[in-house]
């Protein structure tokens, strides 16, 4: 069958853009803020957000009405949905509707643009600015990182002429969309490479998980895997965070230890030692809160999306990576601190003698 004649009747592309804003959120006062500044009626949500997710502390979610943006003089309308969480994090969601009748030739075409333009990437960051902005007064330790994540998720609840699941996973080119791969004809190897990672419940729903997208089918229209997904992306932000962060950290240290930039009493160190200890602490409770609050109910199959997801995102390979700069800089910061205290013990010993020797020589002149 050719690309063409598979046609979509009702579906859905979510666009997630998500930031580190904060070490933490007050969640109470971001959403009196929110709802004093903009009023309730322009924050209409709908039910199915997180509904499968129970958090002790859920996100705060709203939503900001709809946008206009082009991506590669095409001309795309969204419905935007803005997600904050506790440990910091703002999440973007561009939902674009599939128009009815739209084939998967023309899916393609559309995620080449989604992928390459980058005119959604300075809306996303323009609405994380006014948001920030707005809820200042409600962030603990405010953030300047300029990175952020980004994902897509291609929902579809219904194909025409009663296309089936089955004929889907045989037949169309899911793979192409999920790389926005509209200039050459690709491979058995990597079709057969993106079918490692799908998942299917049920006769009539799908779920196929890439490192920068993801095709749902779901005729129930639940948005439970998109969210599960999304959750899994703010963790991998997050990882990221952390690991720019160390990076700097180390970088400057080394800088520092080059040049020998020393102070006998007062040493910078002191410092890099307290704050290494502080982002360790700060890293170990935001695993804690991920592990201990995340909780998929009763639903094993949802369970395996997440664990999917996690693999597909290399999350365990950047926990590692993180864990491990934590540790290089403890050690240093320990080393260094060792080292002062040894300058420092020398220089008491210093001054000792020397107030020893003022003593005595004052002692034979006095006589």
């Amino acid at each position: 069958m050719d690309s063409s004649q598979i046609k979509i009747k009702k579906g859905s592309i979510l666009i997630y853009r998500l930031f580190d804003i904060a070490e933490e959120i007050n969640m109470p006062q971001v959403e009196a803020i929110l709802q004093d500044n903009r009023g309730p009626d322009r924050f209409k949500v709908p039910k199915y957000i997180d509904r499968a997710i129970q958090l002790k502390k859920p996100p705060v979610t709203f939503g900001l009405g709809e946008e206009v943006f082009t991506a590669q003089n095409r001309t795309f309308k969204a419905d935007v949905i803005m997600k904050l969480r506790d440990f910091g994090t703002l999440s973007i969601i561009y939902q674009i509707p599939i128009s009815t009748g739209t084939s998967w030739k023309d899916l393609v075409e559309i995620a080449q643009a989604l992928e390459e333009g980058s005119e959604i990437d300075s809306l996303a960051r323009q609405q994380a600015r006014e948001i920030t902005k707005t809820i200042t007064s409600a962030l603990k330790k405010p953030t300047d990182w300029s990175g952020f994540e980004d994902y897509i998720v291609y929902f579809i609840e219904e194909f025409e002429n009663g296309f089936t699941v089955d004929e889907f996973k045989s037949k169309a080119d899911f793979t192409a969309v999920m790389l926005a791969e509209n200039q050459v004809k690709l491979s058995k190897d990597m079709k057969e490479a993106s079918a490692e990672a799908m998942y299917q419940y049920g006769e009539n729903d799908l779920a196929i998980i890439d490192w920068n997208s993801a095709i749902v089918i779901e005729p129930s229209g639940s948005r439970d895997i998109p969210d599960i997904l999304e959750f899994s992306i703010t963790q991998l932000m997050e990882m990221r965070y952390y690991d720019d962060l160390l990076d700097a950290k180390l970088n400057a240290l080394y800088e520092d230890i080059q040049k020998k930039r020393h102070s006998v009493w007062v040493s910078k160190y002191d410092r890099l030692y307290e704050d290494a200890s502080s982002r360790y602490i700060e890293f170990i409770e935001f695993l804690e809160k991920v592990e201990n609050s995340l909780k998929v109910v009763g639903d094993f199959y949802l369970a395996k999306i997440y664990r999917g997801a996690a693999t597909q995102f290399r999350l365990k390979d950047w926990q590692d990576s993180v864990t491990r700069k934590m540790n290089i800089l403890a050690q240093v910061s320990n080393l260094l601190q060792g080292e002062m205290n040894v300058r420092r013990s020398h220089l008491l010993e210093i001054i000792i003698v020397l107030l020893i020797t003022y003593e005595i020589i004052s002692a034979v002149f006095m006589k």
